[in-house]
């Protein structure tokens, strides 16, 4: 009797390449590799219900991490730079077709201030995510793996502003989808435009490297430690978890944009 033929080997499915198309579409809902944390999707089109579905994918994956790869701000940096490649960054004609036909500083601004508004969602949405667990205070002091997903869905949304804000002004981030990312990464953290070209970069030392790993572990780490202080606003009043988020978005996009040349965001 013949053995059953094998099974043909399925397709490998490329990544697509989310980072400069002017409508980009969402990401997967399913991370690509089985524990890795779930992709942040484009958070500017989604509801409350979605956020809090982001909130508790991430709090899942971090909870899978472990209590020391959070708190030691690991976890945190991996999942940026996992996921900061595939974030749906649009060009500067869907960014003005989007915001009523402005452009320039107008269109920085206004820009700067829909990032804003989305992070501000994501703090709400983290008081309904840790009500409906039942999360108690004790247990949030321990592992608070709720606020490491918000923190990470924040920065993460920075993170896109800060390469829309370079497409707004002309100055598109160089290289491939993973040096693009990486980029916009390194201004988050310096407050500055990114240089305009990988020389420059290495010159001016904004590179990713071991040292820049580092670095954005450590400017995580102290993200997370802030956000603790909105613990008590998360469980009685969501508002005011929403309000710290926002203020640091726009601190992020009044800095890179000041440095790109805007004025008055």
């Amino acid at each position: 009797m013949p053995a059953p033929a094998p099974a043909p080997d399925e397709p490998a499915t490329p990544e697509p390449d989310l980072s400069d198309t002017p409508d980009a579409p969402h990401l997967p809902d399913e991370p690509d590799v089985p524990g890795s944390p779930a992709p942040i999707d484009d958070a500017g089109d989604s509801d409350e219900e979605g956020r809090r579905a982001q909130i508790a994918a991430l709090a899942a994956s971090a909870r899978q991490a472990g209590r020391r790869a959070v708190v030691s701000g690991r976890w945190l940096a991996d999942t940026v730079v996992d996921v900061a490649p595939r974030l749906p960054v649009r060009g500067a004609d869907a960014l003005s077709a989007h915001h009523g036909g402005l452009v320039g500083d107008e269109l920085a601004r206004s820009v700067v201030r829909g990032a804003g508004r989305v992070s501000a969602g994501f703090g709400a949405a983290a008081g309904g995510v840790i009500t409906a667990q039942e999360v108690s205070i004790a247990g949030l002091v321990l592992v608070p793996f709720e606020l490491a997903a918000v923190t990470a869905l924040v920065v993460g949304t920075e993170i896109k502003l800060v390469a829309e804000l370079h497409h707004v002004a002309g100055r598109s981030l160089p290289g491939g989808p993973r040096q693009r990312a990486e980029g916009a990464i390194v201004s988050w953290m310096s407050g500055r435009a990114a240089p305009p070209n990988e020389v420059v970069a290495t010159v001016r030392g904004d590179v990713l490297g071991r040292a820049g790993r580092q670095q954005l572990r450590d400017a995580l780490r102290a993200r997370f430690v802030r956000n603790l202080t909105a613990l008590g606003p998360l469980l009685t009043g969501a508002a005011a978890a929403g309000y710290l988020n926002r203020r640091a978005t726009l601190d992020v996009g009044r800095r890179v944009a000041q440095d790109l040349g805007f004025r008055r965001c």
